[in-house]
Formats: C-alpha cells, sequence, structure tokens
C-alpha cells in the first residue's frame, strides 16, 4: 500500500470516528441536530477525491478533461473549510454537555481543513511539473481568497456549489454587485478576506511542514 492510500484509508478512520461521535450523540440525546455535519463531512470529501482523479491525468494528451476535473474542484473546495463555520451551531444545550459538542464539531472541521489541505497539496504537486513555482504560489491566495468568497455564499446567503449549474445568472449578478462595491458589502469581503488568509498561511505551514519531513527522510 502507498503513502497516498494509507492517508486515505487513515482519513476515511478519522471520518467513521466523526460518524461515530454524531451516533453517539443522537443515541444520548434523541435527537439529530448535528446530523447535517455528516452532509457537509461528504461534500468534504469530494474535492479530495477529485484532487487524486486530477493528478492520473496526462495534462498534455488530455487537457480538456484535466481542466474540467480541476474547475469542478475548485468549485467543490470550499466545502472543506466550510465546516469551520459550523462552530457557530454551538451553545449551551440541556440534554449534551456542551464539551462534547465542542470536540464532536471541532472534529469535523479539523477533518474538512485536512480533506481541503491535502487535495490542494495534489494539486500544487501535480502542477508544478507545467508551471512555474512563482506563479502557483501567486494563484494559491487567489484560490483561497475564492474560497472564502464559496465560503460567505454558503453560509450566509444559504447557497450550494451546484447553484453555479442552476441559478448561473443570479450568482453572477449579485457576485458582481459585491465584488464591484466591495466597501457597501462589507460582510461578505470580510468574511472572503478573514478566511482567505486562514486558509492560506494554514496551507503554507502545511506544505512547509511536509517538505521538511521529506528531507529529514532523504537525509
Amino acid at each position: 500500500m502507498n503513502n497516498q492510500n494509507k492517508m486515505t484509508l487513515a482519513l476515511a478512520f478519522f471520518s467513521v470516528f466523526c460518524i461515530a461521535l454524531e451516533v453517539v450523540r443522537i443515541h444520548l440525546s434523541d435527537t439529530a441536530s448535528f446530523c447535517f455535519l455528516i452532509w457537509n463531512l461528504l461534500l468534504a470529501w469530494v474535492p479530495y477525491i477529485l484532487a487524486q482523479a486530477f493528478t492520473t491525468q496526462d495534462l498534455r494528451r488530455q487537457p480538456l478533461i484535466a481542466l474540467g476535473i480541476l474547475a469542478i474542484w475548485v468549485l467543490f473546495l470550499p466545502n472543506g473549510p466550510y465546516i469551520i463555520t459550523d462552530l457557530l451551531h454551538l451553545r449551551q444545550r440541556i440534554e449534551i454537555p456542551l464539551w462534547y459538542d465542542v470536540i464532536l464539531v471541532s472534529s469535523y472541521a479539523w477533518l474538512g481543513l485536512l480533506l481541503t489541505l491535502l487535495s490542494v497539496r495534489q494539486i500544487h504537486h501535480k502542477l508544478k511539473d507545467h508551471f512555474a513555482p512563482g506563479k502557483l504560489w501567486i494563484a494559491l491566495p487567489v484560490l483561497f481568497l475564492s474560497s472564502g468568497y464559496g465560503i460567505y455564499l454558503g453560509r450566509f446567503l444559504r447557497w450550494n456549489s451546484w447553484d453555479v449549474f442552476f441559478r448561473p445568472i443570479y450568482l453572477l449578478r449579485r457576485s458582481l454587485v459585491e465584488l464591484i462595491h466591495p466597501f457597501s458589502h462589507p460582510q461578505p469581503l470580510q468574511v472572503t478576506v478573514v478566511i482567505g488568509l486562514l486558509l492560506t498561511l494554514s496551507y503554507a505551514v502545511f506544505y512547509l511542514s511536509h517538505h521538511q519531513n521529506l528531507r529529514h527522510e532523504s537525509e
């Protein structure tokens, strides 16, 4: 079993742990208040799976297929870090201790972020053979800022990734208004920048840590 398969298996076990936490919560509280986390986690897996599919493509021989996978990956990427915003649902409840809900939501949020960072690293590694490193590092903050805006659309406007296909004109019109007049719409600007910076810095640390470990193993 190669390292990629080992990583996927570890993430699968992590997912089982998260789902088990929710099952226990349902049993103890007799409510399904946080079942939406399971759906959000499934969506967080989509960009990770797409990234693996992208890495198997020959970008020179099958550019259209590769670009199609990449476009869908970008579209679904915000679903991973989106789970972080589910921390907004935390509050004291009679039937379940607050500490348990904190661990429950944090586990899903951490796994969603891991899936995001790992999928970006796979795409990044694949594209390094075709683009200069400097260009990729310029593109990454743009990618993460777009994910931050996608999270804003999902959390505050309640839109989904597939709305791009079902409501493209309305989505484009609404986005253009906010992008052209950002200071008249402070919330999308604030959410986009804060989450974009969080993801950029998280990935930078994640990437550098990974490559530092590779250097130590080669020595």
